[in-house]
C-alpha cells in the first residue's frame, strides 16, 4: 500500500485521514446524541478524499494525464491546485476573523448576554455548560455586571435554555437579581434582538459581552453590530474533540452569511 515514490506522504495522509474521520464521526455516538450536521458531513467527505488519494493517487495521475490531451481537460487539471490554494487562503482569512472577534474585550460596563445552546432534558449540554461556566467566571470577576440569559425552549427540551442557564448560574453563586431572562428566541439573530429589547426596557448598557463558543463569536459580533449594539467577547472554552465538527460548520455558516444565505 505504501510502496514507491511518496511513501512518507502517503502515510501522513492516511493517518490524518483516519484521525480526523474519527473526530468528525465521534458525534454519531449515542453518548453525544447522534449529532449529524453540515460540519461533520463535510469533514468526513474531506477525510474520505484524503484517504482516496492515499490509495488512488496513481489513478488520479493517470486521469489527469489523459485530460491534458484536450484544452478543456488542461484547464480543469491546472485549475484544481489553484482552487485548492485559494481555499486554503480563504479558510485562513475566516480563521483570522474568528480569532480577532474572540480577542475583542468587552467594555467595563458591558451587559453580559449568554447565548443559548441545547438543553438535554432539564440539564445543560456540554457546550451550554461551558458557556455557563464562562459567564459565571466573568460575572464573578465583574460584580457590578448584569447578564441576560437568552434562549427559548426547543421541542426536545423540557425547559427553556434561559431557565436552565439561570438555574445553573445561581448554583454557581450568581445572584438571581443580576440575571434577566429572554426565553423566546430560536436562533442567534433573535437572541440579540430580544436581548436588545430587555436592554432598552431596563436601561442597561448597550455595550455587550457576548458569551458563546470561540468559533461562534465572529458571527455573533456581526449580528450584535447590525443590531446597533457595541460588541465584546467572552469566549467559552471548547473541548478539543468538539472543535473539528463545529469549526467546519462555522466556516460554512460564515460563508453563507457573506453571500446572503443566512
Amino acid at each position: 500500500m505504501f510502496k514507491g515514490k511518496g511513501k512518507a506522504m502517503d502515510i501522513v495522509f492516511f493517518i490524518l485521514g483516519i484521525v480526523f474521520a474519527l473526530l468528525f464521526a465521534v458525534f454519531l455516538l449515542p453518548i453525544l446524541g447522534y449529532v449529524l450536521n453540515i460540519g461533520n458531513i463535510v469533514g468526513m467527505i474531506f477525510c474520505a478524499v484524503m484517504m482516496f488519494f492515499t490509495f488512488g493517487h496513481k489513478i488520479v495521475e493517470k486521469a489527469a494525464a489523459a485530460m491534458k490531451s484536450n484544452a478543456v481537460g488542461r484547464v480543469v487539471v491546472y485549475a484544481v491546485p489553484v482552487v485548492f490554494v485559494i481555499g486554503v487562503v480563504y479558510v485562513g482569512f475566516l480563521t483570522s476573523l474568528i480569532i480577532t472577534a474572540d480577542k475583542t474585550a468587552p467594555s467595563r460596563d458591558a451587559t453580559v448576554i449568554v447565548l443559548g445552546c441545547q438543553v438535554r432534558g432539564d440539564h445543560p449540554s456540554l457546550m451550554l455548560r461551558q458557556r455557563i461556566n464562562a459567564a459565571a467566571e466573568y460575572l464573578n470577576a465583574h460584580p457590578d455586571a448584569v447578564c441576560i440569559v437568552s434562549g427559548g425552549k426547543g421541542d426536545d427540551e423540557q425547559i427553556s435554555e434561559a431557565e436552565c442557564m439561570k438555574t445553573e448560574l445561581i448554583k454557581l453563586g450568581i445572584s438571581g437579581e443580576r440575571i434577566y431572562s429572554e426565553d423566546r428566541s430560536t436562533n442567534t439573530v433573535e437572541n440579540i434582538a430580544f436581548s436588545k429589547e430587555i436592554i432598552e426596557e431596563n436601561g442597561l448598557s448597550e455595550s455587550t459581552a457576548i458569551v458563546t463558543d470561540i468559533f461562534h463569536e465572529y458571527r455573533a459580533s456581526r449580528i450584535v453590530k447590525d443590531a446597533g449594539l457595541s460588541y465584546g467577547s467572552v469566549p467559552a472554552n471548547c473541548s478539543w474533540y468538539l472543535l473539528p465538527t463545529f469549526y467546519v460548520r462555522e466556516l460554512i455558516a460564515i460563508t453563507a452569511t457573506f453571500v446572503g444565505l443566512a
